[in-house]
């Protein structure tokens, strides 16, 4: 990819958004890098142990390079209050999106990526949408429950989602203004969606 261009992704529960996201990052060129990722990379324990250093999603990445230099400038003990651990956590976190952004081409999944970034000319922010009977469909190839408790198990996980997003950034989760593109996963399919996202791109950018 010639120019650098970061694309954010929040998704819905259930909707397929970080394979979307993996998918595009595939067919880009580029890493991506997930939640999951994220969290282990602010694991004091998993730093302090060099765990990470030996995760082969991580290793050889520039979240590791930007991590072990966030890990190294942060102050001892600043994880260590209760109070101020989870706030300390999300500031971490958003110096090593922002680090990724300035370093490479990426995907970004989850973490309020689109706030974090919302300045940038460079970042495109998607919101990965579907309708509950796709999601469910989607859920029950995972999880063994009724057609009730798959449903309030994934409007529970949308609720915290929206609730972190609402604690850090004031903002709601699912306000379509927040983001640049809303794409539903359930018309596009997850190859279609990731496919779409980035024939948008190439309009967006003229490439």
């Amino acid at each position: 990819m010639e120019k650098k261009i970061v694309v954010t992704l929040a998704r819905q529960h259930y909707t397929g958004g970080l394979k979307v996201g993996k998918y595009l990052a595939e067919a880009l060129g580029v890493n991506c890098y997930d939640s999951e990722m994220l969290r282990l990379v602010s694991d004091d324990q998993a730093m302090h142990d060099s765990y990470v250093a030996h995760d082969s999603r991580i290793k050889g990445t520039s979240l590791f390079d930007v991590a072990t230099i966030a890990y190294r400038e942060r102050e001892e003990g600043e994880f260590s209050d209760p109070e101020t651990m989870m706030k300390n956590i999300f500031d971490y976190q958003s110096d090593i999106i922002r680090k990724l952004a300035d370093k490479e081409s990426c995907v970004i999944v989850g973490r309020c990526a689109n706030y974090i970034l919302r300045d940038r000319e460079d970042t495109v922010s998607v919101f990965i949408h579907a309708p509950m009977e796709f999601r469910k469909r989607r859920a029950s190839s995972v999880h063994d429950l009724s057609d009730a408790e798959l449903e309030a198990h994934i409007r529970s996980t949308d609720e915290r989602r929206s609730d972190y997003y609402h604690r850090y950034t004031g903002g709601e989760w699912m306000d379509v203004s927040s983001y640049e593109l809303s794409v539903n996963a359930g018309k596009y399919g997850i190859r279609g969606s990731a496919d779409f996202i980035r024939e948008y791109l190439g309009v967006r950018f003229g490439g």
